[in-house]
């Protein structure tokens, strides 16, 4: 018997993928294998040839240095620290790019970029009136963007500005990677 068939009750032989299957689909049903099991981090995330599990992954390593840089407990460009939490993400992104195989290598780091692009302006806005952050302290170019706007929209013009340079960070690193993919996707098809 070879390893893609298993035997079932009338003895006839069906591929082991039907029978996993069919064992899941009783499982959930049995309300043994909830909806939420680790399957779904498995599985590709939309969009891309990455799995779930790692695009996640590499949107959150980013994230400390955001909360912390925010929150003012990380100066930005002040010490090692900072410069340790700002770069590693990105390192492991291109650690990524050049030894990951896929079939669209482009896509799979401009959905990251995205990604983490909107996980600055989620950190940004949810931490904007906590103690020294940028609704304290909102970035130069933010302030003077809103200084052309009516007084009574300055603060959707601070809040707007800083989204659009998060979302500009998010895809313009995450097009960074992504050209390294494709370079390293055609050097390894060249071998």
């Amino acid at each position: 018997m070879s390893d893609t068939t298993r035997p079932t009750a009338g003895n006839a032989q069906q591929p082991a993928e039907i029978v996993a299957g069919a064992d899941r689909s009783t499982a959930r049903r049995n309300g043994t294998l909830s909806p939420r099991s680790p399957g779904w981090l498995t599985r590709r995330f939309p969009l891309t040839d990455l799995p779930t599990w790692l695009m996640l992954a590499l949107v959150a390593v980013g994230l400390p240095r955001t909360v912390l840089a925010d929150l003012n407990v990380v100066a930005p460009e002040s010490s090692l620290a900072y410069y340790v939490l700002a770069l590693t993400p990105f390192a492991l992104w291109l650690a990524v790019a050049v030894r990951r195989r896929s079939r669209r290598p482009l896509r799979d780091f401009l959905v990251l970029g995205v990604l983490y692009g909107l996980s600055l302006v989620v950190v940004h806005q949810l931490l904007w009136d906590v103690g020294p952050s940028l609704g304290e302290h909102p970035p130069t170019g933010a302030v003077n963007f809103a200084a052309t706007v009516s007084p009574s929209l300055y603060e959707l013009a601070v809040r707007g500005y800083t989204v659009m340079i998060a979302m500009m960070i998010g895809v313009g690193t995450g097009l960074v990677a992504a050209v390294v993919a494709v370079v390293a996707n055609a050097l390894r098809s060249r071998r």
